[in-house]
């Protein structure tokens, strides 16, 4: 799969997917290299040239378990196919916050709420609805962004499109397979790293269980752009959900050792243990305190 680039949000894009967003065909750069595979390393960003004036127009992406993310349409979704510019997952999922539409993500839900990203979802909608107009650009719509804006998050979340990273006049709605924001490594002193770069303090005091499958979660990272915690922005630190998902290939390669997960403490709200630089830490449990 070839790529270009959308320059309204800084965002790669698929080629097969150029014909269907004229209203950016103007801000997509062919690479300079030429062609270029989905699965190598993309090259940094261009620097953003002033933008032609576009509608409003909405993307479908999705979240694997591993923190892999896809344009919703991708077939197959793996290690190749997935982005992998960290410029670009960076902006991503700093944007990243609950669908207003969406009960389900609020970070006072206390289920992690799953979805089957391998298959289109069970809707009355038709599979390309987010392609054709009124939410493709189109710039003869008399109906105002906002309420583009609020149709499309309702319409998103009826597909459990739970989340979005919204960007000037796109809206990009995501589905995840587990928690959006998926810890994938985390480093000798204790920094977990996900998206593309973004960095957060390990807590393992902190950690929770699900007793129904065995994964573990992490408070969610905090954005940066706050540092204080007021009233008025304690949703913004919660903007990402209460809790990320530690990705399976941290947990084997950097935990598996001291993680003792006791199904038989679970009846009394404990999880199990786990080890960490020499220190022992009690395991929460998902929904339980």
């Amino acid at each position: 799969m070839l790529v270009g680039y959308s320059t309204a949000c800084l965002r790669p894009v698929a080629r097969a997917s150029i014909p269907r967003i004229a209203g950016h065909e103007a801000g997509v750069r062919r690479l300079a290299s030429g062609s270029r595979h989905f699965g190598s390393s993309l090259p940094a960003f261009d620097k953003p040239t002033k933008a032609t004036p576009t509608g409003f127009r909405v993307y479908r992406y999705v979240v694997g378990v591993h923190g892999q993310l896809f344009l919703h349409d991708t077939v197959p979704k793996n290690l190749t196919s997935c982005f992998k510019n960290t410029d670009f997952l960076d902006f991503f999922f700093k944007r990243l916050r609950p669908n207003p539409a969406s009960r389900t993500a609020s970070a006072d839900y206390s289920i992690i709420s799953r979805h089957d990203i391998l298959h289109a979802p069970v809707s009355s909608l038709a599979s390309d609805w987010s392609d054709g107009a009124p939410f493709n650009g189109d710039m003869t719509t008399e109906q105002a962004a906002s309420d583009l804006y609020s149709e499309a998050c309702r319409l998103g979340d009826s597909e459990g499109y739970e989340w979005i990273s919204p960007c000037g006049p796109e809206l990009n709605l995501i589905r995840s397979q587990d928690a959006p924001i998926v810890f994938r490594e985390l480093s000798d002193d204790g920094m977990l790293r996900w998206a593309g770069t973004l960095q957060e303090t390990f807590e393992p005091d902190k950690l929770v269980v699900d007793p129904n499958n065995g994964y573990v979660y992490h408070p969610s990272p905090r954005p940066t752009r706050r540092k204080r915690q007021t009233r008025e922005d304690s949703a913004e630190v919660q903007r990402y959900g209460a809790l990320s998902l530690l990705g399976s290939n941290l947990v084997l390669s950097r935990l598996a050792e001291g993680l003792d997960i006791d199904p038989d403490a679970f009846d009394h709200g404990v999880g199990g243990s786990i080890e960490w630089k020499g220190r022992r830490y009690k395991l929460g449990l998902l929904g339980k305190g």
